[in-house]
Order: C-alpha cells, then sequence, then structure tokens
C-alpha cells in the first residue's frame, strides 16, 4: 500500500527486505559499478523528513562558495559568446520510503540512485550513490566524478544542517528584524543567553 506527499511523489512503509544497511538506491542498482556510503551527524537538526535533508544537500546554496564562482564564471564566459547555457540542474527526491528519500538521476550514459536516509535515532544522516555505466562513454564521463564524489558528498551532506536551519530563518516572517547575534544563534553558532 503506497500512498502520495504534496509534491506527488509515492510514499510507501519501510521494506523489511532492504535490512538495516540497505538502501534504496542499491535495491535498484543491486551491483552497481561505482558505489559509496557517507555517514555524517545532523548537527542537532530535528528535521525527520528525508526529502527536506536531500533537498538541502543538493541545493543550490549549499555549493561551496568556489565552486558556485566557478559556474558563475561558465556562465558569464557563455554568455559572452552568446552561448545558451545549459540549465541549472535540480535534484529532487522521486520516491520516500520509511526513513529514505531516493533521487534518480539517469541519463543516456549513466543510470544513478542516490538515497538519502535519516538512521535511527536521527542523528546521523547516510547518503548511499549507486551508479552503474551505461556504455563506454558513461565510463569515461565519470571516471573524473569518481575520483572526488565521495569527498564531495561528504561536503554536501556536512554543510546541509546550516543549510536547514538557514531555511526555517528566512521562512520565520520575523527574520528580516533579527540582529546579527540573533541569526547567528538561530543557525547554532551563538550563545542563547543573548550576552
Amino acid at each position: 500500500m503506497s500512498t502520495e506527499d504534496a509534491a506527488g511523489a509515492e510514499i510507501r512503509p519501510a521494506d523489511p527486505a532492504l535490512g538495516a544497511s540497505g538502501s534504496l538506491a542499491l535495491r535498484d542498482i543491486p551491483i552497481p559499478d561505482y558505489c559509496d556510503v557517507v555517514v555524517v551527524p545532523t548537527g542537532g537538526v530535528e528535521e525527520s523528513d528525508p526529502r527536506v535533508w536531500a533537498e538541502a544537500i543538493f541545493a543550490h546554496e549549499n555549493s561551496p562558495l568556489s565552486s558556485r564562482g566557478l559556474r558563475a564564471l561558465r556562465d558569464e564566459a557563455v554568455r559572452l559568446f552568446d552561448m545558451v547555457p545549459p540549465p541549472q540542474k535540480e535534484f529532487v527526491a522521486d520516491e520516500v520510503v520509511g526513513s529514505e528519500a531516493l533521487i534518480v538521476d539517469d541519463d543516456e550514459k549513466l543510470t544513478v540512485r542516490i538515497g538519502v536516509a535519516l538512521l535511527p535515532g536521527g542523528r546521523l544522516l547516510q547518503v548511499t550513490t549507486a551508479v552503474k555505466y551505461r556504455s563506454v562513454r558513461g565510463r569515461l564521463a565519470f571516471a573524473p566524478r569518481r575520483l572526488m564524489h565521495a569527498a564531495a558528498v561528504n561536503t554536501l551532506a556536512r554543510r546541509a544542517p546550516t543549510t536547514i536551519r538557514r531555511r526555517a530563518l528566512a521562512g520565520d516572517p520575523r527574520a528580516a528584524s533579527l540582529t546579527g547575534q540573533v541569526s547567528r544563534r538561530a543557525l547554532g553558532r551563538g550563545s542563547s543567553t543573548g550576552r
């Protein structure tokens, strides 16, 4: 039995066949050509929706400033030569099962599954990536990413709690009138005693 959430994605109860170490990413690609698992602390954020975590990890504002700067330079160079820049890729959870959200990112060269799960207790976040090459071109296209993929996902996952806090703060209508110290406290960087 399954239902749909507000975004229209399918929500099903946890599948006992996945086991404690299982992931939706490995359900779809049981024998991947590339796989990594990154586990990071949630930084005290009390968010229980894995979809929110998945969107925060791969959000544009979560990427490091150096990546955003390089992307801006690329877009400016493309604009100068009157070329159309590629659209900004947006990762959206396609399915939620129990405490795990699944992102599907397939193209003609690669089959990619990314599972973002809150581990029992809600203090650890697990990101599982499984990649299957569809062709030799896929293997060649993924080769440079393979070298740094786990480190990049680790960085993005560690930055996700700050992104979720920042989004929660921006969603507060009183956020515009907050002082810097209160903002730092809301982001978990200051004391809550008011000093």
